[in-house]
């Protein structure tokens, strides 16, 4: 973990909404894994006080880009960033995906959860792993890639304007009901709901699965207290230490497995 000041290669729209930053960050560059994140300082005043964190949505070459959607004061301040603006990094932060082993990935991103799943896409392609990939948004206007079965590439729209209507669950369940996949790791970041009906789903069926976490982070090093995430414990409730059945998404995750989550 470094605090490295980031020189802003490109910032600019990819869709609805939807913004790609890449920036010149070597150091974390050269050590940040799919799944971690960085914690950005928004303004050198108080306004916004705190860092915001972002997932890491694609590292080469000494620079790291981020996928962010605006959504607040925070991103709107970061859609003005210009190529050559300087900007205040902490990372990498968090632990990263635990990667297959002889078992079939297949990845489902939704809303701001696009970023980690894109890393871990673009990863895996270089190393030459076959993998599926399932993007949700509300609208085909917030997508960025192209509803491509053929190439393993499945996108789900709620109201149905691009690929599979529905959710990224639906598109996951239309998905193993055409094939067999008992073999098969999910791997899962999005909106809270989303997390919600993955774990119910791929606990159901006994799919082994990790989710990345979309808590709030204010310093990302654990002092804050505030990216509390219920685990499972067999201890009573009366013996319980909050350390054993609360766990930090900024130092213990922010990727857990499905079947340890509350």
């Amino acid at each position: 973990m470094v605090i490295e000041d980031g020189i802003v290669r490109s910032n600019s729209a990819l869709a609805r909404g939807i913004y790609r930053m890449d920036l010149d960050a070597p150091e974390i560059s050269a050590s940040a894994k799919p799944g971690q994140f960085v914690n950005i300082l928004i303004s050198s005043d108080t306004n916004p006080l705190l860092r915001r964190p972002m997932s890491v949505a694609s590292c080469t070459d000494g620079c790291i880009a981020l996928i962010y959607k605006v959504i607040g004061t925070g991103t709107m301040a970061m859609r003005e960033w210009q190529t050559g603006d300087t900007v205040s990094l902490l990372g990498p932060l968090g632990n990263g995906w635990e990667m297959p082993s002889k078992k079939l990935p297949i990845l489902a991103g939704g809303g701001v959860g696009i970023a980690p799943i894109n890393y871990l896409h673009e990863e895996l392609e270089r190393q030459g792993v076959k993998h599926l990939l399932i993007m949700g948004a509300r609208q085909a206007d917030e997508h960025f890639l192209s509803h491509a079965p053929d190439k393993n590439i499945i996108l789900t729209t709620d109201d149905g304007s691009t690929g599979i209507k529905g959710t990224v669950v639906d598109g996951l369940t239309q998905l193993c009901e055409q094939s067999t996949y008992e073999d098969a790791v999910i791997y899962g970041c999005g909106p809270s709901a989303m997390l919600t009906a993955l774990m119910s789903y791929t606990n159901e069926r006994q799919l082994p699965c990790q989710l990345a976490t979309e808590e709030i982070m204010a310093c990302g090093i654990g002092l804050c207290q505030g990216c509390a995430v219920e685990v499972k414990t067999h201890m009573a409730i009366s013996d319980r230490s909050y350390r054993k059945r609360i766990k930090l998404a900024c130092l213990d995750g922010p990727v857990f497995w499905a079947h340890e989550l509350v």
